[in-house]
């Protein structure tokens, strides 16, 4: 834990341990500590314990680690006043590489590149996401993604439904469970992610895998476009909502499942294929839906799951004009 501050595993232990029990004698901790004469010395090197009749205490974390770790702030703001004078020149420096807004990656970087302009956004990551895929994607695949919302990322993803189907809610739920704001049309123009406001992915050929080769556009009008792009697809999506009770696994008893899917513009194939039920089974919930919803016709329950929706400030109603 406190490596950072130059105190290895070892060290932190004996350390521990002398704030726990001061005044210990070397042969007390020699029972505790096998490499007791090399921790010593690193303890002592470092300024952490003293020494008083054959008796070791540590000094107080107040004295010494709290010091250590205040100059390793200022050292950590110097690096990044440092990092953002180089990051200044570099945007103004005219380099025939960067004149082009548009860099091709190849296929075997692409998986990597993707990770870092992940890591690298602060605000937020859109995307319009359709198959394929490269790989059948398991839940596991999701990690990046929740771990992004967990610095504060915030994640707007419009799937078209094949990209639904195909991934199944087990795989998408740990990105909606954390946060993702998700929804669903019928089908998207290509594949897109958007980094902040810095930089777009898609793959180079509609239709391939990212893995077949990657294009990122850079801050450019070719990026404004794209952005627009994706907010007009946005505008014009669905919800899918999965909700803290909603079942990762498509319970077919759970309701809440039957609801997102149907919000989400699903046909009924593709819900019984969720659900793990026959058609038979989806027509009957689907009608009893309806009855709930005081709906006559399947669209009925559309909008009525739309307008409680928008009731609930989960999406926004219609503008007007």
């Amino acid at each position: 834990m406190l490596e950072s501050l130059g105190i290895g595993p070892a060290e932190e232990e004996l350390y521990a341990d002398l704030l726990a029990n001061p005044g210990s004698t070397a042969g007390e901790l020699a029972g505790r500590h096998p490499d007791l004469p090399e921790v010593l010395a690193a303890l002592r090197a470092g300024r952490l314990i003293r020494e008083d009749g054959g008796l070791f205490s540590a000094v107080p974390p107040a004295l010494v680690l709290q010091t250590a770790l205040d100059a390793r702030r200022l050292e950590l703001e110097r690096s990044a006043a440092r990092i953002r004078e180089l990051d200044q020149l570099h945007r103004a420096t005219a380099d025939p590489a960067r004149r082009a807004p548009v860099e091709v990656v190849p296929g075997d970087e692409a998986h990597e590149r993707l990770s870092q302009l992940l890591a690298a956004t602060r605000y937020e990551l859109r995307a319009l996401d359709t198959p394929p895929y490269g790989k059948a994607l398991e839940p596991v695949d999701a990690q990046p993604a929740v771990l992004s919302m967990a610095r504060g990322v915030r994640q707007r993803i419009v799937y078209n439904r094949a990209a639904v189907e195909e991934q199944g809610l087990a795989t998408m739920h740990p990105s909606l469970a954390a946060g993702e704001e998700a929804r669903v049309v019928g089908d998207v123009p290509l594949r897109l992610s958007i980094f902040d406001d810095r930089c777009a992915a898609l793959p180079v050929q509609t239709g391939r895998a990212q893995t077949a080769g990657l294009l990122v556009v850079s801050q450019s009008s070719l990026l404004d476009a794209l952005i627009a792009l994706f907010e007009r697809v946005w505008e014009s999506a669905l919800p899918l909502i999965l909700d803290e009770t909603t079942t990762a696994d498509g319970d077919p008893d759970d309701e809440r499942t039957l609801i997102a899917l149907l919000a989400a513009g699903m046909g009924d194939q593709a819900i019984a294929r969720q659900l793990g039920v026959s058609l038979r089974t989806v027509g009957r919930r689907i009608q009893r839906v309806q009855n709930e919803l005081q709906a006559a016709t399947r669209f009925q329950a559309g909008v009525a799951v739309g307008i409680q929706l928008v009731e609930q400030g989960r999406i926004q109603g219609p503008k007007r004009v």
